[in-house]
Parts: structure tokens; sequence; C-alpha cells
């Protein structure tokens, strides 16, 4: 999936911890072209959500231990001042050309590792954890295996199978973009446009007239 240049899972009840942490993106998901209220304009929007593989605790007795996650979300634009491309560069340790930039795919990013820092901010009477800064791994030090299923989802190239793994209020959030308004609104269309009359209809009486033949032509 590439990002113009110009232009999870379920709720957890423990944070994750703040710090250093290592971490591997498990899922990117296209939550397509929305109104954006703060800024009073459509963006399309990109979230990356990370596992922290060191990091276990047990928030379903059912399933044991599993790891924290951590989210971030985008304006999905890849231009030079764009808060993704910067998060991009810091995730990589190293400047992007424009040329790159255009044609970096950001879905390679599923499953890379990276060292996460990670801060807790509050707004009105919440608490989230949020990354504060992205770094490559440092050279000599390993991420341990992935433990969630990775994941990717693209707007306008739809899955039906790996959106119906989203969670319902994520895939409320889809439903409401241009992209899946647009992409229902060109299925409807194909399966309601007249059919093309076929040949074979009630002004042919038997074969002769259907295909303008007889007997003196094909003496059979």
């Amino acid at each position: 999936m590439k990002a113009p240049v110009n232009s999870g899972a379920s709720a957890q009840k423990q944070l994750a911890p703040t710090g250093t942490h290592i971490g591997r993106c498990y899922q990117i998901i296209d939550k397509g072209t929305t109104f954006d209220e703060k800024w009073q304009n459509r963006k399309r929007k990109i979230q990356f959500m990370f596992e922290l593989p060191m990091e276990l605790a047990v928030f379903n007795e059912e399933k044991g231990e599993q790891p924290y996650y951590v989210k971030t979300m985008f304006n999905l634009s890849m231009g030079e001042k764009s808060s993704l491309r910067k998060f991009i560069e810091s995730w990589f340790g190293k400047k992007m050309t424009d040329k790159q930039a255009a044609d970096f795919d950001i879905f390679n990013l599923i499953s890379m590792p990276c060292m996460l820092n990670i801060v807790h901010n509050g707004k009105e009477d919440r608490t989230y954890a949020n990354i504060m800064s992205i770094a490559p791994m440092p050279k000599g030090m390993q991420c341990p295996p992935a433990i969630n299923t990775p994941m990717c989802y693209d707007t306008t190239e739809h899955d039906d199978m790996v959106f119906s793994l989203l969670p319902d209020f994520m895939q409320d959030d889809i439903k409401k973009s241009d992209e899946w308004l647009q992409r229902i609104s060109q299925e409807s269309t194909k399966w309601t446009q007249p059919q093309q009359a076929s040949p074979f209809d009630d002004g042919a009486d038997d074969l002769d007239d259907l295909f303008n033949t007889s007997k003196d032509k094909f003496p059979f």
C-alpha cells in the first residue's frame, strides 16, 4: 500500500507500561477517508498497532498471558513534513527521499520490530498509553517471535475475511469512509444495470428464423 506524497484488538483495562520497550507492528489498518472534526476537512487515516512481546499480562483468563499493545494513527500522507513520514524515518533511523517516500509500500512495515518509548497522557477523565518516539532495534538486540497474527486492511482493496476479524467499533468507523461508500455504490450500480437482451427471445419462431437459414442452403 502506498501513500500520496502531496497530500485491533479488543479494549484492555491495563495500559501498556511507560518507558522504552521492544515492539513489533502486528496491525496496519487503513480506516479510509472521513471528516476530521479538529481540522474541519476530510482526511484518510491509517492506524498502526504494536505488541510488546517482553511485557505480558493476563487480560482474559481463557487466553492466558498476552502482550500489552499500543497504537497510533496518522493521516495517510508521505509528504516531506507529514507526521507519518517522520514516524517511518525514525523507525528506520534514516531520512527518505521524495521518490522513496512516494514508492514506499506502508504494508511492508507489518511484523517489523522496533524500539518504542511509551508515555501515559491524560485527557479529561481518561489516561492513554501513547508512543512518544520510535527507533530501529539496536545492533545485537533481538525481538522475540510474533505473538499476535499480523493483519493489514486496505479500504480500496476490501477483503471480507480480514474485515470480519476487526472489532465491531472499527468496522463501524470504516463503513463511514468515502472509500467504503463508493465501493458499495459501485457494486449496487453493477447489479442494477439492465441486462443485454438475449438473441434467443420470443421473436424467433424457430431455428430458421433465428439464423436466417433454409434447407435450400443447408440441405440436411
